[in-house]
């Protein structure tokens, strides 16, 4: 089993760092016998590589659109991050909103909610 991660995680990771990793990403994916492992790790690679645009396709394209999905707050939570990143911050209020429904009494969701509605004020006004 651990072999069969280790796979995963190298076959995502390396198709994150093409030059088109969205293709990439989509045939590597075709080859795994666990596409939610598969996905989770690209998303994650995304995200530590700052591809912002490429993590949001992977949770928009791939992850919420998959059965094993479940608004789990540490991806809820590193999504709402990757909204900030791309400005779009009331998409990134709910991502958080929703770590925080799950996790109500962890600080550091709600100091990222605190940020994320000081963004927003200015825009608003």
């Amino acid at each position: 089993m651990q072999d069969d991660w280790e796979e995963i995680e190298d076959a995502a990771r390396w198709a994150v760092l093409q030059e088109d990793p969205w293709l990439y990403l989509v045939s590597e994916s075709h080859r795994t016998t666990d596409s939610w492992s598969f996905w989770t790790c690209a998303f994650d690679a995304a995200v530590e590589r700052r591809n912002a645009s490429l993590a949001d396709l992977i949770m928009r394209d791939r992850l919420q659109l998959h059965e094993d999905y479940s608004a789990q707050p540490w991806l809820t939570t590193d999504h709402a991050l990757v909204l900030e990143q791309l400005g779009r911050i009331d998409e990134a209020l709910c991502a958080i909103r929703s770590a925080i429904a799950d996790l109500p009494f962890d600080e550091e969701l709600l100091q990222i909610e605190r940020r994320l509605l000081a963004k927003q004020q200015p825009a608003s006004r």
